[in-house]
């Protein structure tokens, strides 16, 4: 898949259509007592009202998600994009849109200072994702750059800083559910992104670019910016 160029349009569209489906049934759950009829069904005893506000802030994360999506999809993303990534991210989405709706449409706490600070992760952790991307997506579309490894921008701090800024995004919704099982989703996503996601984007770029990688892998952390957590294992 990567280095692969191919426009995979009709995986691409796929995701974009199951994507908004799912923000729609979202927005379902969180404004059409879509919630309180799944917690009647599974029986969940919840406080089915919950705060109103926290519902307008955590369905605004799935709108910018889509959004983001959208953008790298059909903009940023120029490698293929096959129907087994297709799933995988689909999966991902579910967790995020549905599973953070279940978990925090209950919550009836105001926001406080602890929403905050989650709404200030899941800013900044957009930010690091999708401006990595569109950092990496100007140097690529200049002709002069074909063959060289993009190390500079938010790259220069984390070799995969987009993964950490997805980390931080998904923590900061987490944080908006108040639900002590939403910790569950950051720490599966960032297992896939340490033991899976980056070990094989190392191993292809270590590969494709040689003395490039090995320069940028010396000076620059893995995961976590000015932090050595991490860099050891990760190739």
């Amino acid at each position: 898949m990567h280095g692969i160029k191919e426009t995979s349009y009709i995986p691409r569209v796929t995701g974009a259509v199951i994507h908004f489906i799912l923000l729609a049934f979202a927005a379902w759950l969180y404004f059409g007592n879509g919630a309180e009829k799944i917690y009647s069904l599974l029986s969940i005893s919840a406080d089915e009202s919950g705060n109103s506000t926290r519902h307008i802030i955590l369905f605004v994360f799935g709108v910018i998600l889509f959004i983001r999506l959208i953008l790298t999809t059909f903009h940023f993303l120029k490698r293929r994009f096959g129907w087994n990534e297709l799933w995988g991210v689909m999966f991902a989405i579910v967790l995020y849109q549905i599973g953070f709706a279940l978990l925090g449409a209950s919550e009836s706490q105001p926001i406080d200072i602890i929403d905050i600070g989650g709404i200030a992760l899941y800013l900044v952790g957009s930010f690091l994702n999708t401006g990595a991307e569109f950092q990496r997506k100007k140097f690529k579309d200049r002709p002069e750059n074909k063959g060289r490894l993009y190390t500079d921008g938010l790259f220069g701090y984390a070799r995969h800083i987009n993964y950490f800024g997805d980390t931080l995004w998904v923590s900061g919704w987490a944080i908006l559910t108040r639900n002590y099982w939403s910790i569950l989703i950051p720490i599966f996503i960032t297992s896939l992104f340490i033991f899976a996601f980056i070990p094989s984007i190392s191993k292809y770029l270590a590969s494709k670019y040689g003395e490039q990688y090995d320069a940028w892998k010396k000076k620059t952390k893995a995961f976590v910016p000015f932090v050595y957590l991490m860099t050891n294992f990760i190739v």
